[in-house]
């Protein structure tokens, strides 16, 4: 069993220019999201689920502040890791000019991808057009100093899966399309199987998926990212094994 991640050195940088077709290739299928809850995740089968945990919150005003994971996550030991770093800065209020403020927020963000058992990493923010450049200039820095070759994701709005997009080009190796809270506070009534399907490179690879949400239908090619907004529990690890397809 392992407990919160241990922070461990790791040093090096490594060009990257475009995504890999197959970074993922020693990960399960499906990878359960593990938010800022007590989770509990000894019991998962590691050959049938990675885990994506919140690490750590990045807050951007007039100034940055990190807040680390605050709750216990149990996992097993030999357990694919994807260490999930949110950013939050809220428009009007985030002063993205500041110098030198993308190299700081990278800073913060590599250091979850060098914790023990760590094997790749994912970043979490819902840029708005405006943001878009200074979210970019962050990611191609994170991918100068992460460890090398270890896989890049990001969560992405379904509207960013869409040509013409900002996407193009970005150094990772997934951008994983939210299909779920697609309308904000108002969820939108989707039919189970309803039809996505994403133009941008980066975003035909996965999809993010709620359990309490209608799913879209999923070819046998995508890897899925679930949510789950309680902590995960036996009863809800076997309703969300029901919709997984071959």
């Amino acid at each position: 069993m392992a407990a919160l991640l241990v922070m461990t050195a790791s040093g090096g940088t490594a060009p990257y220019s475009s995504t890999r077709p197959d970074a993922w290739r020693a990960s399960p299928r499906v990878t359960l999201w593990a938010w800022e809850s007590r989770q509990d995740l000894r019991k998962i089968s590691p050959e049938k689920y990675a885990i994506a945990y919140l690490d750590r919150t990045v807050f951007i005003t007039d100034h940055t502040l990190t807040v680390p994971r605050m709750q216990p996550l149990l996992i097993p030991q030999n357990a694919k890791i994807t260490a999930v770093v949110r950013i939050e800065a809220p428009q009007g209020r985030a002063k993205l000019d500041i110098p030198q403020l993308a190299e700081k927020v990278a800073t913060q963000i590599v250091e979850a991808s060098r914790r023990r058992q760590v094997s790749a990493l994912q970043i979490d923010f819902d840029a708005t057009k405006s943001q878009q450049p200074f979210y970019r200039s962050v990611i191609k820095e994170i991918r100068r100093r992460m460890p090398p070759g270890m896989p890049l994701s990001i969560t992405a709005l379904a509207s960013w899966c869409s040509q013409p997009s900002w996407l193009n080009d970005l150094p990772v190796d997934e951008a994983v399309p939210m299909l779920f809270r697609m309308g904000g506070n108002i969820r939108l009534k989707k039919p189970p199987g309803w039809n996505y399907e994403a133009t941008v490179p980066q975003c035909r690879t996965s999809v993010g998926v709620s359990t309490d949400e209608a799913w879209p239908g999923i070819t046998a090619d995508k890897r899925i990212y679930v949510f789950h907004p309680r902590a995960w529990n036996p009863v809800a690890l076997e309703n969300m094994e029901k919709l997984i397809t071959p």
